[in-house]
């Protein structure tokens, strides 16, 4: 093992990606109805009375995917890690992989806690209330793409300057990184748009969007696995 690289909890914390990933999916996906969500077309009454009739059900999903919403920024961390391996500490890149975690974690953070809220005391609320609180957290939740494109861009800038003969991470999975990161803009044209492609349940800006960061996660996870053993057999100061 390279002892001059202490991986200690590397492991751990780079699998809470596909941990958080499970569980947001479950929790706030399912339990909350958002693994379709809503039609933006959709009556007042209808997301209202939705809320009334499952309120325990989304108040659980809601209280476990807020807890759980650190384990991204933790996995944010672990991927930052084997990046210092490839740019050295002090570069900005590691630190933009970061903050851009991070911040992605205070998104999920907040959007959910609006979705709590409206099922918190649903049957006081009136439904123009509850619709709002709904299309709150969707405004949050899909404009704020910004600060997961922070670490997506930072991520493969670093991957792609491994000058390894076999990089850390294959090239091809930083540039998908990037991609994804670009691919998020779509995201601005929710807010105009109630029905089609372009809605928050759309074909775009829903179930490519969500899809492709869902799945990015867990491959990134693996090929990071990888990565972090390479790290404890390389001599020291190999990259």
């Amino acid at each position: 093992m390279n002892a001059a690289v202490d991986t200690r909890y590397w492991r751990l914390c780079n699998w809470m990606g596909p941990v958080f990933i499970a569980v947001f999916f479950v929790c706030w996906g399912l339990l909350g109805h958002n693994f379709p969500p809503f039609s933006p077309d959709a009556p007042a009454s209808e997301v209202a009375g939705w809320f009334r009739s499952n309120a325990n059900g989304v108040r659980l999903g809601m209280v476990i995917a807020m807890t759980f919403a650190p384990a991204y920024g933790v996995w944010g961390y672990a991927l930052a890690k084997v990046v210092e391996q490839i740019v050295g500490k002090d570069s900005i890149l590691v630190q933009l992989a970061r903050v851009g975690a991070a911040w992605t974690t205070i998104t999920i953070l907040i959007p959910t806690s609006f979705w709590l809220t409206a099922a918190f005391r649903p049957e006081a609320l009136p439904d123009w209330a509850i619709q709002m609180l709904y299309d709150m957290a969707w405004l949050l939740i899909d404009l704020a793409y910004a600060v997961t494109s922070v670490q997506m861009f930072a991520l493969g800038a670093a991957y792609l300057s491994d000058k390894r003969a076999v990089p850390l991470i294959p090239k091809w999975l930083a540039w998908c990184g990037i991609w994804v990161g670009f691919m998020f803009i779509i995201e601005c044209m929710m807010p105009y748009f109630r029905s089609g492609a372009f809605a928050r349940s759309g074909i775009l800006n829903f179930w490519i969007e969500f899809i492709i960061w869902m799945g990015w996660v867990p491959v990134l996870t693996w090929y990071n696995a990888r990565a972090i053993g390479r790290i404890e057999r390389e001599p020291p100061h190999a990259a």
